[in-house]
């Protein structure tokens, strides 16, 4: 299982809002003793010192695996846009952006010089999807058209990275150059929709009508109490990898209620795209956490919900003793 870390890289950010402190006898140093990494007066007026030319890829090891480490030439390394130094081109087919790329990376704080995260010592593969909005601006920028095989230097500005917020989590202060080494190993287009062998209907089930584009049609079978227990039952088993606990899943779902089978919620609406979340990390309900752990990516699902297993803890909510009915198009995990 990856390290959640690697995931908050792809995670949404504020927008930068620059700020010029305004000089005025009220800021005392007692006043300004609690400082996160890089956020300092020093780092706020900091102008910039270099860019990703001034960055060499050296190597270190790491339980005796060589693995890429990068020097900077000056630190703190500053830069006020971000830049890119090309280390390898690559070749084949460039990603394009609708694709997901797949890649090797290690970052490290410009301003402290120190490592962040590396996948190299595990050999460890991170998939960033180039449709997401939400993926850090400046990975949305630079690996349109990569090329498997391409590596390079990027010395991220603090708009393009992690905003005004940083990542204290990570210790990456509002100011911080990030510098990145990636290294691109593909890019694959994902999943739309459910793709796979369709499993024969289940009787006492809900029928489900579905074309993976639109919310799906829930009919709830009349007359049939609802199951005590958690099913999650196939619909289409898809031939991709089975989902473990702690992988970060990408997927489009309807969700109807059994008692009268009325639509809640549903991912297949204008301007949402495809909902992703951490499967069996508590991020979403437990039917949902256990329900899809060991499915397959390509696989659309069939869960049904009991409230212990929804919903039933959570006091006042308009779902608390409803059973819960989801058809769910797993596409993609990692």
């Amino acid at each position: 299982m990856r390290s959640p870390k690697f995931r908050l890289l792809g995670l949404a950010v504020a927008p930068l809002i620059l700020l010029s402190a305004c000089g005025d006898d009220s800021g005392s140093d007692e006043a300004n003793s609690t400082t996160s990494p890089g956020d300092d007066a020093a780092a706020t007026s900091m102008a910039p010192t270099g860019s990703a030319e001034d960055v060499t890829l050296t190597e270190a090891d790491v339980d005796g695996t060589t693995v890429p480490a990068l020097e900077l030439g000056t630190t703190p390394l500053v830069v006020a846009e971000t830049s890119i130094q090309e280390i390898e081109p690559g070749e084949g087919e460039a990603a394009t952006a609708e694709q997901d790329v797949e890649l090797r990376y290690l970052a490290v704080n410009g301003t402290t010089g120190e490592e962040i995260l590396s996948t190299f010592p595990t050999d460890e593969t991170v998939s960033m999807s180039l449709a997401n909005p939400n993926l850090l601006p400046g990975f949305l920028n630079s690996l349109e058209g990569t090329k498997p095989g391409q590596s390079f230097i990027i010395a991220m500005s603090p708009e393009d990275g992690f905003g005004a917020q940083g990542n204290a989590q990570l210790g990456i202060g509002p100011n911080d150059t990030v510098i990145f080494y990636v290294e691109v190993v593909g890019a694959t287009t994902p999943l739309t929709q459910a793709e796979g062998e369709a499993v024969e209907p289940v009787e006492g089930l809900p029928t489900v009508e579905a074309d993976g584009t639109s919310p799906a049609t829930i009919t709830i079978p009349e007359g049939e109490e609802p199951p005590a227990e958690l099913v999650a039952q196939p619909l289409i088993k898809g031939e991709g990898k089975e989902i473990q606990s702690g992988q970060q899943v990408r997927m489009q779902y309807t969700g109807v209620k059994w008692s009268d089978g009325t639509q809640f919620d549903t991912s297949l609406q204008e301007g949402r795209g495809a909902f992703e979340t951490v499967i069996g990390a508590g991020q979403v309900i437990a039917g949902w956490d256990e329900g899809l752990v060991g499915q397959t990516v390509g696989s659309r699902v069939l869960l049904v919900i009991p409230p212990d297993m929804g919903y039933g803890a959570s006091e006042g909510h308009e779902l608390q003793e409803e059973t819960l009915v989801f058809v769910v198009d797993i596409l993609a995990a990692q």
